[in-house]
């Protein structure tokens, strides 16, 4: 039987390895939460013992670290400890997994029957399903709040010690023993603890103080409290009033930005209370640290998403209505270009017309990539390809002053895509590296394959293990200072001038690559450039036949008769337009119930329903259903410039349903139209 012991305490591991060895167990001894994680994983025992006040890590953060390992969590972990002895601190315990808590000391028969109850209980136990650890917010919540409690009662002690030390200082040796209990649990805290003098010059600074900060003992020792203080983000009233509390003999607590010794700022929660002497008087200031940065980036990224979802939902409303009116410039552009001669000199104005169309799609994709209301058409491609048979465009974006290079990897780079949302991100990059070289430079776009192990994943704090595509984009330009870098992927944020940017660009691509499961960094300092970073994840889906991918389609007419029903009289016109041009007969419907009563009419004559989902007295969705009901097999185009919020597409599967984004080509729709009557 293997077990490992987890205990800073050498007596307490003497002993315990002496009554287990001593009933046939091999023992291995570890001196913290992180010493005993290293060696289960490279050889894993039958049962783990656990102190919890650690240094390095905590019991509590080896068993939520060992339930969340697929290696170890079958494996029952006890909790024994003299300091966490409230029923908080159990219930918190067992709820992170353990199967045991006992308090330090414990008869020794009492403790062995209880391993033998563990042991047996894992060996009768069917595997668990599902992990016992909750939400990540929960457990830092509970674990704060206990890590509070113990604090606090650990410095109601330490005046008590104070207090009692003067009364009687002739009882030496009691008295060494409690301080030296005292400075224990101080020195392996796993919080901040720092005493000054009455001037705020540092007397003590505790082993976490160090760890936090990345400042030695020696380094601060004998200096100003000031030199952790990061004043610009913190109100500049604060240090008067937290002046003016301790020095009137109460205790001051809030949130404070600091400054580690790398110069990165970090926000620590502090209590700082005076301490005085026997008769009253303040002689020091104790202030006690939390490091609190973790948590309040997740309250951050709450906060942030709950944003993105209302700008989101404003974001698709206005791209709906905005492609339907592009609908109509594209088509009735198309339709008189048809008409023209190729010498007219009007077609110059039409081309115009149709390429200020095309960048008024692509700004309403990115309000659909943005508000992640976009359909999709998931199709695996070689980044390589993609990115080469794209080059031609991106150089139409770039100056004559930028030179544009690509460094493709040689190896394929199969990733599963909406090809229109990777080209919009690449389009999007060199949008802004272009803007940020005003005066000429270069821009290098590389691929790569990379692998992400675990400690990737721990160091970066992102990922999953696995293989990725490596996307990047650098060039030479302006860069941006730390404050520019941390927001350029909020949605309209935009150092440009006003009028020319829309702040929607890498905030669109930050949602297009999140869609992807996917991830993006960026690397930027002021004058030497940017780059930008993307993984997405490889698939092991075959690559789609890239020679077809860019070969135009071949338009075909017909004479079938097809339903439209579209409420918009300017699209609908538009649509039969170019339908009955070339060939086919249309019968139109305004509206969802005017298009179920045509088709009843027009049952066996009617081949096809084009049918806008967004429609007065029945949407889409219903007349689709309705349609089903009259002629089963009835083949269906859903067009919109907004379909989330209606199709299901799970729902359409296995159906003679298909679907068309706005704004529509005509030459798209001509070919859609022809597909689906002949498939």
């Amino acid at each position: 039987m293997k077990i490992i012991l987890a205990d800073d305490n050498n007596d307490n591991l003497y002993l315990l390895e002496q009554l287990l060895a001593g009933h046939d167990m091999e023992v291995t001894t570890a001196r913290n939460g992180a010493e005993a994680l290293q060696k289960a994983v490279a050889a894993p025992p039958d049962l783990i013992i656990t102190d919890i006040l650690m240094p390095v890590m905590d019991g509590f953060s080896l068993c939520r670290e060992w339930m969340s390992d697929e290696k170890l969590r079958h494996i029952p972990l006890i909790f024994y400890t003299a300091t966490y002895t409230e029923p908080q601190d159990e219930a918190f315990a067992l709820s992170l997994g353990a199967k045991r808590f006992i308090i330090k000391p414990q008869e020794p028969e009492i403790f062995l029957k209880a391993i033998n109850d563990v042991l047996r209980q894992k060996q009768e136990a069917t595997p668990e399903t599902e992990r016992p650890l909750g939400e990540e917010m929960e457990f830092f919540r509970q674990y704060n709040e206990i890590l509070f409690n113990k604090l606090e009662k650990k410095i109601v002690a330490l005046n008590k010690v104070n207090h009692e030390l003067q009364k009687e200082i002739t009882e030496h040796k009691k008295a060494e023993e409690k301080l030296l209990k005292l400075t224990h649990a101080i020195e392996e805290s796993p919080v901040s603890i720092i005493i000054t003098d009455l001037q705020g010059n540092i007397e003590y600074v505790n082993p976490n103080l160090c760890r936090t900060s990345g400042y030695s003992a020696e380094e601060v020792v004998g200096r100003k409290f000031h030199i952790f203080q990061y004043s610009e983000n913190n109100p500049p009233e604060i240090y008067n009033k937290i002046c003016e509390t301790i020095t009137g003999g109460n205790v001051w607590q809030g949130e404070l930005c600091n400054r580690r010794k790398t110069g990165e700022l970090y926000w620590e929660y502090m209590s700082i209370s005076p301490v005085k002497n026997s008769q009253g008087v303040i002689t020091h200031f104790m202030a006690i640290a939390e490091d609190v940065s973790e948590r309040q980036k997740l309250e951050e990224q709450l906060r942030q998403s709950q944003k993105l979802e209302g700008i989101g939902q404003l974001a698709g409303g206005v791209a709906h209505d905005f492609n339907n009116i592009l609908t109509a410039i594209i088509g009735y552009a198309h339709l008189a270009m048809i008409k023209m001669n190729e010498d007219d000199p009007a077609r110059h104005y039409l081309k115009l017309i149709l390429e200020s169309s095309e960048k008024a799609t692509i700004l309403t994709q990115s309000l659909l990539a943005f508000s992640r209301k976009q359909t999709v058409n998931l199709t695996t491609v070689n980044l390589n390809t993609l990115v080469a048979n794209f080059q031609k465009f991106l150089l139409r974006i770039l100056r004559e002053d930028i030179e544009l290079q690509t460094k493709l990897t040689k190896k394929p780079l199969p990733v599963m895509v909406y090809r229109g949302q990777l080209e919009q991100v690449l389009m999007n990059l060199v949008t802004n590296a272009r803007d940020a070289m005003p005066k000429g430079g270069r821009l290098i776009i590389e691929t790569e394959l990379v692998e992400i192990d675990r400690e990737f994943v721990r160091v970066y704090g992102y990922g999953e293990p696995g293989m990725y595509a490596l996307l990047s984009a650098s060039d030479n330009g302006i860069g941006m200072d730390a404050k520019t870098k941390e927001k350029i992927f909020e949605p309209f944020f935009t150092t440009k001038e006003q009028g020319k940017g829309t702040g929607l660009g890498l905030a669109t691509v930050y949602g297009i690559v999140k869609k992807h499961q996917g991830h993006i960094n960026v690397y930027s300092e002021k004058s030497k450039g940017t780059t930008l970073r993307i993984l997405l994840p490889i698939t092991t889906t075959a690559i789609d036949d890239e020679k077809n991918l860019n070969k135009p389609a071949i338009i075909k007419g017909g004479t079938e008769t097809i339903l439209l029903a579209e409420d918009n009289p300017e699209i609908r016109e538009l649509i039969s337009t170019i339908l009955t041009n070339h060939g086919y007969q249309i019968i139109a419907a305004a509206d969802g119930e005017e298009a179920i009563d045509k088709l009843s009419e027009n049952k066996d004559k009617i081949k096809l329903v084009l049918l806008d989902v967004i429609m007065p007295k029945k949407n889409g969705k219903e007349v689709f259903f309705a349609i089903r009901m009259i002629k089963p097999q009835m083949k269906t185009i859903f067009m919109s410039g907004y379909s989330a919020e209606i199709i299901n597409h799970q729902e359409l599967d296995n159906t003679n349903a298909s679907y068309l984004q706005k704004p529509v080509m005509p030459s798209d729709l001509l070919v859609k139209v022809r597909e689906a009557l002949d498939s």
